[in-house]
């Protein structure tokens, strides 16, 4: 069996703020894809650090911080047009994978209890709809600790999140803080 399509995978999450573990699994799907769609959404559990729109740039603006020759923008987009970026809200991953002309969706693990949630996850999207393949992705050691809840917290104690954050997610917590 061989793939007969251009793939398109759906990369969908709060991204508040995008994180170095973030760019971990937008690399390795780039690797693995023909097109990534990032979709920033919202999480009702959560409160926002940062609106949609604000979330969306810097999520551009990580990425062409951390791939600078490969991620110019063009009038094709990110990467020639293989990237983009998005907004998913009130509707199912599934669905707007539909909307979006995704084949696969993407997830990220970090830990073993992220397992759990992935697991149920993709057993809800493939009873919804079986023929987009839900690809999970483990993140490199460096990045296992990496959460966007962690910089946030470690950001209003005052503790630097260089480590966990690309230079303009920094810039931007500094800003808020005025």
């Amino acid at each position: 069996m061989r793939k007969a399509v251009t793939t398109k995978a759906l990369y969908a999450g709060s991204f508040d703020p995008v994180t170095r573990g973030h760019l971990d699994i937008i690399g390795k799907a780039l690797l693995t894809f023909d097109i990534v769609h990032v979709a920033v959404g919202t999480n009702v559990k959560k409160a926002r650090a940062f609106g949609v729109e604000e979330s969306q740039q810097l999520i551009v603006r990580s990425i062409t911080e951390r791939w600078p020759d490969e991620a110019t923008a063009s009038t094709d987009g990110l990467f020639g047009g293989a990237l983009e970026v998005g907004e998913f809200t009130n509707q199912s991953l599934v669905a707007y994978s539909h909307r979006i002309g995704a084949t696969h969706i993407v997830r990220g693990l970090r830990e073993a209890s992220d397992f759990n949630e992935e697991f149920n996850l993709h057993g809800v999207a493939g009873r919804i709809d079986p023929s987009i393949l839900m690809v999970h992705f483990i993140c490199e050691a460096p990045f296992l600790h990496v959460s966007s809840s962690t910089a946030k917290e470690l950001d209003a104690m005052g503790e630097g999140i260089g480590w966990l954050v690309m230079p303009c997610v920094e810039q931007a917590f500094a800003a808020r803080r005025g």
